[in-house]
């Protein structure tokens, strides 16, 4: 692994941009092996099963916003310092970057234990889905940390250029999780059947595995970046910086992840069905949209890197060729997704009724697939130029002030049910990717070229 260091502010373009993109998209495939690993066995215990997992997930992802936005920031700030050349400024980053998220982790762990059954009870009043959920829900709080830190470690490789070391530790949490996942849903032998709960400690026991060897992998020098102890004793100036980024970055994701919460809510007073339908659909959609978060975060550390090394025109080239590949990968995964969507949802586990609402909710929602996978890839385009505040802004406008009144308009006084929310996410999702296009259009460029000499001099973004 020593021995390949791509120079990410040299020679081409295109082949840097699928050099990292190639093993953030593997690596979401492992992820994503686990989620159809979930949603498959989770989908034999049947649709209020399917309904309580879909209330429990997004709670989870809900309270992960604040760590996705310590990695987006703790991403853009090392990638700059290996594009200045500043390994050992790298590597106190990244250290500051896991204190980070282990403070924000344990008070939540702790809290989301203790509450979990309050938690689901503000979701649902039907015990067969508040008791199957608060044990999911439970078994994930315990395992948050863990299942969130192996993306905090895999931040670090793709910031450095070396996303590629980070596939084989997620490659091999996915095979523990295809294992554990069965035998702790539905018992073997001496393991009791835990049943929804058990889809929880399944992941956790994969993604332990993952967080070992990339642990390992850092701490032993077979990284660009070698991490040591004493880069994980605290040091305010570095967190003060990752905060400074991470805060609209964390904000951008929480005012995501709470409209779909609120989604959850409206479609919760349309029955077990629409939640399953719901909980089907939007896991494809985002399994759908891998090459969106694959080119985000090679887009990222291609901007970061070219930043760091004073060359805002690379970085500006970097962009095009990022958003260019994302255009054309998501048109072939947005067509593949809407004529497939029936068998999609069968294997999922829906029948009967479930299978033409999943159909229906997943060839919506594939209709602004494209757009959205757009504006995560113009995320990490802003982010690797240290500006988190747009992504932030457009953000919270369209989720709150389109989405959210949209869905309530077209579900509750038109009529359209669960169907007019579905429509409505879609529609945000077009309006989301045409916004942040525009700003990026406008402003983005000015930016960089202002940021480039700070970020070379080891400054702060401003």
């Amino acid at each position: 692994m020593r021995r390949f260091h791509y120079d990410y502010t040299r020679g081409s373009i295109g082949r840097g941009l699928l050099y990292l993109a190639v093993p953030i998209f593997l690596e979401q495939i492992a992820w994503n092996v686990d989620t159809i690993v979930e949603v498959y066995w989770v989908g034999r215990l049947g649709e209020s099963a399917i309904a309580a997992m879909s209330i429990g997930f997004l709670v989870h992802m809900f309270v992960r916003s604040g760590g996705l936005g310590l990695r987006i920031a703790g991403q853009a700030l090392v990638a700059q310092r290996v594009g200045a050349g500043d390994l050992e400024g790298a590597a106190q980053l990244a250290g500051q970057s896991l204190v980070l998220h282990l403070l924000y982790f344990l008070p939540l762990c702790v809290l989301g234990v203790m509450f979990s059954g309050e938690i689901m009870r503000l979701f649902s009043s039907d015990p067969g889905i508040v008791g199957p959920g608060t044990a999911y829900l439970r078994a994930g709080f315990v395992m948050l940390i863990i299942t969130d830190g192996i993306f905090a470690l895999g931040s670090i490789f793709r910031a450095a250029g070396e996303s590629f070391i980070s596939v084989w530790p997620m490659a091999a949490g996915s095979v523990v999780t295809f294992a554990a996942m069965p035998l702790f849903i539905q018992g073997a032998g001496p393991l009791p059947a835990t049943g929804l709960g058990g889809a929880g400690w399944g992941l956790g026991a994969g993604r332990l595995v993952g967080c070992a060897v990339m642990a390992a992998v850092l701490f032993g020098g077979l990284s660009r970046i070698r991490l040591r102890p004493a880069h994980l004793k605290p040091s305010l100036e570095p967190m003060r910086r990752i905060l400074r980024l991470a805060w609209p970055a964390g904000s951008q994701v929480l005012f995501e992840r709470s409209a779909n919460i609120v989604l959850v809510g409206m479609l919760s007073l349309f029955g077990p069905l629409a939640l399953a339908a719901w909980g089907v659909g939007n896991r494809v959609n985002s399994m759908g949209l891998t090459p969106g978060y694959s080119f985000q975060g090679s887009g990222r550390t291609l901007v970061g890197q070219n930043i760091g090394a004073l060359l805002p025109d690379r970085a500006r080239r970097s962009a095009w060729a990022a958003l260019l590949w994302v255009a054309i990968v998501m048109a072939v995964t947005a067509t593949a997704i809407f004529v497939w969507a029936e068998g999609i949802v069968r294997f999922f586990g829906l029948r009967g009724e479930g299978v033409p609402a999943g159909t229906f909710c997943m060839r919506v929602l594939s209709l602004g697939m494209a757009f959205e996978a757009a504006r995560r890839t113009l995320s990490g385009i802003f982010e690797g130029a240290a500006a988190t505040t747009p992504p932030m802004v457009v953000e919270a406008v369209v989720r709150w002030g389109v989405l959210l009144p949209g869905a309530w308009l077209l579900s509750v006084p038109l009529g359209g049910r669960e169907e007019g929310v579905w429509w409505a996410v879609a529609g945000s999702q077009i309006v989301g990717g045409g916004a942040l296009f525009a700003w990026f259009l406008t402003g983005w460029q000015r930016r960089v070229a202002a940021i480039a000499p700070r970020a070379a001099q080891g400054e702060a973004p401003r």
